[in-house]
């Protein structure tokens, strides 16, 4: 039998919507019902609070899980502070079009170079954080940890299941990209990721090294041609020139970006 008393409905109505795992919608329920805007409210007035309340919340929830999930190296950088100061000569035309996250979906590459210290990493976070917030996913690396990932997953025969992992997401940050050279077992396995990324998916690649000088890190072959040619054709570049951000005196959060 279905309860009469107000009380009583709200709450069997309350309990069936978390058993639904419609928790917050159960909350705003037993908030609105409680409070002095119940009767100014009509029935669809009701279903529209709660079920948008549901519905951000539960897009925030995701968005914070997938930015656990990133592993960003600076999770609190943002575009809006990057410092544009002249001798950093910032594209902003480039900078500009990358906030939309075309980039994303026309699955266009973005390189980031310049020299130690110059905020490569922060925009590449800051890049992956802007992405975060519209609900896309994203994965951050420096080389040396991918590579390391690569290696274990290959004597561990778990090859397949880490390559699938690195192609789902939407992006792949790859920090300090060929700062070293790299041997012909790493040239193998970056040929691998490039080649599964190529087919539907973005690369963010920070590097101290000109393009010009990643094809002898990557051993001067044919992997090595094949590797440049998935990374820079039809890539975004930006190119970061000026000092070492991390000596700029400190007057506010955008001097050290």
């Amino acid at each position: 039998m279905t309860p009469t008393s107000p009380n009583k409905r709200i709450e069997v109505l309350t309990q069936q919507l978390r058993q639904m795992r419609l928790p917050i919608m159960a909350a705003q329920l037993r908030t609105i019902y409680t409070g002095e805007s119940i009767d100014s409210l009509t029935p669809l007035g009701l279903l529209e609070q709660m079920i948008t309340e549901e519905f951000y919340t539960r897009k925030q929830n995701t968005i914070d899980r997938n930015r656990k999930k990133a592993k960003l190296s600076n999770p609190t950088a943002y575009l809006s502070d990057i410092h544009h100061s002249p001798e950093r000569k910032i594209n902003a035309q480039v900078l500009e079009q990358l906030t939309t996250n075309h980039y994303i979906y026309s699955q266009r590459n973005v390189i980031i170079q310049g020299a130690t210290g110059t905020g490569k990493s922060y925009i590449a976070n800051a890049l992956a954080n802007h992405a975060l917030e519209a609900s896309y996913t994203v994965r951050y690396f420096r080389m040396t940890e991918l590579l390391n990932e690569l290696h274990l997953a290959e004597l561990e025969h778990e090859m397949a299941k880490l390559l699938k992992r690195l192609t789902k997401v939407d992006i792949l940050v790859i920090d300090d990209f060929l700062l070293t050279p790299t041997s012909e077992l790493e040239q193998k396995h970056l040929m691998e990721v490039f080649e599964l990324r190529n087919r539907s998916k973005p690369l963010i690649l920070c590097s101290q090294m000109s393009t010009a000088e990643w094809h002898k890190k990557l051993g001067s072959g044919a992997i090595a041609d094949a590797i440049l040619d998935r990374a820079i054709s039809n890539a975004y570049q930006l190119i970061i020139e000026g000092s070492s951000q991390r000596r700029v005196p400190s007057t506010g959060p955008k001097n050290n970006v």
